[in-house]
C-alpha cells in the first residue's frame, strides 16, 4: 500500500467531526445530504436512520464520508464510522484514519465508539503498509480502552508480522492470543505457516502442523496450497510434489490453484512433461482446468518450442471442449513460440484468431511479431507491424525499439539505428544503454573501429559504462588483430575496476597466441584463473599452437598437466593440436609415446 496525506477536503472534514464531537450539536451548516437522515430520525427512530446513513457512506467518495458524518452526531455509529475508516484506509490515509479512530473514541455515545472492527480494520491498514510494530502499539491501545480483540484482529496482527519477517514476535501474539482464552483457527496457522517458509526456517514448519493437530484444528486445501507454493518458489518442487500426495492421503482433494502452483513450476524447471500429466490427473480427478492453467501449460510448452502442443491446447480452448476462454495472454504465449521458432505465418493466422475470438491485440503482441519478422529478415513486414500497431492507438515503448535496434543490427543495418533514437526522442523515450549497446557491436562486428571509438565516447559521456561496452570493443580489435587498441581497452577496463568476463578472456589469449606474443597470451591465462575462471579447451589449443610453433615442447607439456589438473575434457581437435606440436620434432615424438592416456582421451 502506498502511503498518502489525506488531502485538504478530507482533514477539513475530520476537523469538522472533531467539532461536532466536542459540541454534541449538529453543525449550523447541515450538507443536502444530511436533512434526509434527520427526518428518518424523527418519523422511524435512530437505527433506521443509521442504518440508511451507512448504505451511503459506503458509496459517496472522499472526502464527502467525514463530512456528513460531522452533520450528523445524533444518527452515526460505529458502523457510520467503520465505513469511512475502510474509506480512508483504502486510499492509504493512514494519518487521517488514525485521527479518526481518536476522535471516535472520544464520542459521548457508546454505541459510536470504536469496537474490534475499528481497531482491526486499522491493523490490517498499517500491516499492509510495513507498519506492523505500530499496528501491535493499536492492539496495547485497544485493550487499555477495553476493547477486546478477537480471532480475526489477533491473525491480522501475525500475518503482518510474519509479512514483516518478525515471525518470533507473530509467536508471541500466538501464545497471548491462547493464554486469553480465544482459540486460534486454520488461518492463523496459515499465516505463521508461511512467515516461517519466508524466512526459510523449514524445520519449523512441522512445529505448525503439530500444535494443530494437538488442537484438533485440521489443516485445509488452503494451508496445503501455501505450503506447497512457498516449497515451489524456494526451488523445492520435489517435496511440494510429496506435501499434494501426503495431501490426498488424507482425504483433501487439491484444487485448481493448488495444481496451477505444481504445474507453473514444473514449466519453470522445465519438465513440461510432467506438468502435462498433472493436468491429466485434473481431469481425471474432476477438477476442471482454468485460464491460469491453459496460459502457464502455453507458455511452458512454447518455452521449450513445443508449438504443436501449444496449438493443440489453444484450439481446445477456442474450439469450446472446455468452459475456459483464451485471453490476450494465452494467445500471446503462442506468438512468442511461433516467432522464436520463425512460424511467421502461424503467428500472423494466431493474431488473426485473436480477433475472430474478440481479443485485442496489445503492445506485447505488436512487439513479438515485430521481432517475429525481423528475426525471419522480413523487414518490411516488421515495419508494417509497427505502422499497425501506431495506427491503433498504441505507442511504441523503449521494448519495442529495443526490438527494432537489436533486429536491425544483427543484419547489419547499422545505418538505420540513428534514426530510430531520433525517433525515440523525438516520441518522449531517452535511449538507454541497453539500446547503444547492440549498435556498438554491430559496428564493432563490421570492423568499422573507428566508428565504434566515436560511438564508444558517446555512451561513454551518457552512461556508467559496464563489462559489455569494454567486453565490445575488445572483441572488436581481437577480431582484427589490433593489439594496442586491445589492450587499451583492457586497460581502461581494469582501471575501473571491472573484470573481463571468460569469453573476453579467451578472445584476448586467441588474439595474442596467434600473433605469436606468448608472453602477453600466458599473461592474461594468469588473470583470467585469477580471477576465478576456468578456461575452456579452445584457450588451451590456441596456447599449445603457439608454443608448438615454436618448438617449446616444455611449454606445450606444461600446458597439457595444467588441462589434466583443471580436468578439461579433450576434443579431437586439441588431440590433433597435440599431436602436430609435438611431432614436429624427435623430442616431441618420443614425448607423445610416453602419453598414450592423453591421446585415447
Amino acid at each position: 500500500m502506498t502511503r498518502k496525506h489525506a488531502g485538504p477536503g478530507v482533514l477539513r472534514a475530520l476537523v469538522a467531526v472533531a467539532a461536532s464531537i466536542a459540541s454534541a450539536e449538529p453543525s449550523r451548516r447541515v450538507p443536502r445530504r444530511a436533512a434526509p437522515f434527520l427526518a428518518v430520525v424523527f418519523r422511524r427512530g435512530r437505527a433506521e436512520a443509521a442504518a440508511r446513513l451507512n448504505h451511503l457512506l459506503r458509496l459517496l467518495p472522499l472526502p464527502e464520508p467525514p463530512a456528513l458524518l460531522s452533520a450528523l452526531p445524533s444518527v452515526r455509529d460505529a458502523v457510520s464510522y467503520n465505513t469511512v475508516l475502510g474509506a480512508l484506509c483504502r486510499q492509504g490515509c493512514l494519518d487521517a484514519a488514525l485521527f479518526l479512530l481518536r476522535l471516535m473514541s472520544h464520542e459521548p455515545r457508546l454505541a459510536s465508539r470504536p469496537n474490534a472492527v475499528s481497531y482491526t480494520t486499522l491493523m490490517r491498514a498499517l500491516c499492509g503498509d510495513r507498519r506492523a510494530g505500530q499496528a501491535v502499539g493499536l492492539l496495547r491501545s485497544m485493550q487499555a480502552c477495553g476493547v477486546r480483540a478477537d480471532v480475526v484482529t489477533y491473525g491480522t496482527l501475525i500475518r503482518g508480522l510474519c509479512d514483516a519477517a518478525d515471525v518470533d514476535k507473530a509467536v508471541e501474539l500466538l501464545n497471548e492470543m491462547c493464554e486469553s482464552g480465544i482459540e486460534p483457527n486454520v488461518v492463523v496457522y496459515s499465516c505463521l505457516l508461511q512467515g516461517y517458509c519466508k524466512a526459510g526456517r523449514w524445520e519449523s514448519v512441522g512445529k505448525v502442523f503439530e500444535e494443530m493437530s494437538d488442537r484438533g484444528i485440521e489443516p485445509d486445501v488452503v494451508m496445503y496450497t501455501c505450503l506447497i507454493d512457498s516449497l515451489c518458489r524456494n526451488g523445492k518442487v520435489n517435496k511440494a510434489t510429496r506435501v499434494m500426495d501426503m495431501m490426498m492421503e488424507r482425504g483433501l482433494e487439491p484444487n485448481v490453484v493448488t495444481y496451477n502452483v505444481l504445474i507453473n513450476s514444473k514449466c519453470k524447471e522445465g519438465s513440461v512433461r510432467e506438468a502435462l500429466d498433472l493436468r491429466r490427473n485434473m481431469l481425471e480427478k474432476g477438477v476442471q482446468p482454468d485460464t491460469v492453467t491453459y496460459n502457464t501449460l502455453i507458455t511452458g510448452l512454447s518455452g521449450v518450442l513445443e508449438m504443436d502442443e501449444a496449438m493443440g491446447l489453444l484450439e481446445e480452448m477456442i474450439q469450446g471442449e472446455t468452459m475456459v476462454k483464451p485471453d490476450v495472454m494465452t494467445f500471446n504465449s503462442v506468438i512468442h513460440g511461433l516467432c522464436k521458432t520463425g512460424r511467421m505465418s502461424q503467428a500472423v493466422r494466431v493474431r488473426s484468431m485473436m480477433a475472430e475470438n474478440g481479443c485485442m491485440c496489445n503492445l506485447v503482441t505488436f512487439n513479438l511479431l515485430i521481432g517475429g519478422f525481423l528475426r525471419v529478415h522480413k523487414i518490411s513486414k516488421a515495419m508494417e507491424m509497427m505502422n499497425e500497431m501506431v495506427s491503433s492507438g498504441l505507442k511504441p515503448d523503449s521494448f519495442t525499439y529495443s526490438i527494432l535496434i537489436n533486429g536491425f543490427c544483427k543484419m547489419w543495418h547499422v545505418d538505420r539505428v540513428e534514426s530510430l533514437l531520433s525517433e525515440m526522442r523525438s516520441r518522449g523515450i531517452e535511449p538507454e544503454l541497453v539500446h547503444y549497446i547492440p549498435y556498438l557491436k554491430a559496428v564493432c562486428d563490421q570492423g568499422m573501429m573507428a566508428w565504434a571509438r566515436t560511438l564508444f565516447d558517446e555512451i561513454d559521456m551518457k552512461f556508467k559504462l559496464d563489462v559489455v561496452v569494454y567486453s565490445t570493443m575488445i572483441h572488436g580489435a581481437c577480431k582484427l588483430g589490433d593489439k594496442k587498441t586491445a589492450e587499451e581497452f583492457l586497460k581502461y577496463m581494469l582501471d575501473e575496476r571491472l573484470t573481463p568476463d571468460a569469453v573476453t578472456y579467451s578472445m584476448l589469449i586467441n588474439m595474442f597466441a596467434k600473433s605469436g606474443d606468448l608472453e602477453a597470451a600466458k599473461g592474461v591465462l594468469n588473470q583470467m584463473t585469477a580471477s576465478g575462471f576456468v578456461p575452456d579447451v579452445a584457450v588451451f589449443d590456441s596456447l599449445i599452437q603457439g608454443y608448438g610453433a615454436k618448438g617449446e615442447t616444455e611449454k606445450v607439456l606444461e600446458l597439457i598437466r595444467e588441462m589434466m589438473a583443471k580436468d578439461i575434457a579433450l576434443d579431437s581437435k586439441i588431440v590433433s593440436t597435440i599431436v602436430s606440436s609435438l611431432g614436429a620434432s624427435n623430442e616431441g615424438q618420443a614425448l607423445l609415446q610416453s602419453l598414450p592416456d592423453l591421446i585415447q582421451k
